[in-house]
């Protein structure tokens, strides 16, 4: 199986790495870093081509904040090198990351799904708000589940080749975190499914996202939200 571990991580965010490969070179778990795009770098022309300012404004709740647009290129970035590389999948990682000792089995264990089932994207986190789901399929120590609304947060999870496919060819340009991007699977073409038990938490330091802005700071469009909460469990509902 080819498949590759990718940790994202910002140039400036040395103290980030370390502790990040500290905890995979403990599990045995060889890796290739993944420079993040910082968003405090990008210029006009990049955030114009990456983000859809007429699709935010009309249906988000606010605009992103330059943190979020480089951590949504920074995934951009670890699909295509996917599919360039034609790897059957890749574990994407973030460096604000803890992993638990069962994550190399969790490895193994998308490996034989890969062998005998199609999937798209799998979560191996669930760091914030809680999220309910259902088995679709128990494999020794985990189960894969589908979930009616995906966890928020990206700090862990595996992508297929097919699923990376199909990411970019929806995206970019983007106008969503790209963790409330994902609840919209249908929009990408994709299942989101996850893997329990998570292998994976955040740490408790502040990320370099919230360091660049915070989104309780930004004005919302509380209307746009509540228009768009609704169209959610609408389309959700039929596309189960």
């Amino acid at each position: 199986m080819n498949y590759k571990v990718f940790l994202i991580n910002l140039d400036r965010s040395t103290e980030r790495l370390e502790k990040a490969a500290q905890q995979l070179n403990r599990l045995n778990v060889p890796f290739e870093r993944i420079a993040a795009v910082d968003g405090s770098q990008l210029t006009k022309a990049e955030i114009d081509a990456a983000f859809d300012i007429e699709q935010a404004e009309r249906r988000t709740a606010y605009n992103l904040t330059i943190g979020e647009m480089g951590c949504y290129l920074s995934h951009v970035e670890c699909w295509r090198r996917i599919i360039a590389e034609a790897l059957d999948f890749a574990i994407v990682l973030e460096d604000d990351l803890v992993l638990d000792d069962g994550f190399p089995e969790a490895i193994a264990e998308i490996e034989q799904i890969t062998h005998t089932h199609a999937w798209d994207y799998i979560k191996l986190a669930n760091p914030f708000k809680k999220r309910p789901y259902q088995t679709r399929l128990s494999i020794n120590n985990f189960t894969l589940v589908d979930y009616p609304k995906a966890p928020t947060g990206t700090v862990a999870q595996a992508v297929s080749l097919t699923g990376a496919q199909a990411l970019l060819a929806h995206r970019p340009p983007f106008f969503r975190a790209i963790d409330v991007d994902l609840q919209w699977e249908w929009e990408l073409g994709i299942k989101v499914q996850g893997l329990v038990p998570y292998v994976a938490n955040v740490s408790d330091a502040e990320s370099e996202i919230q360091q660049m802005a915070q989104r309780k700071d930004l004005k919302q469009r509380r209307w746009t939200k509540l228009k768009e909460s609704i169209k959610f469990k609408l389309k959700k509902a039929s596309h189960q």
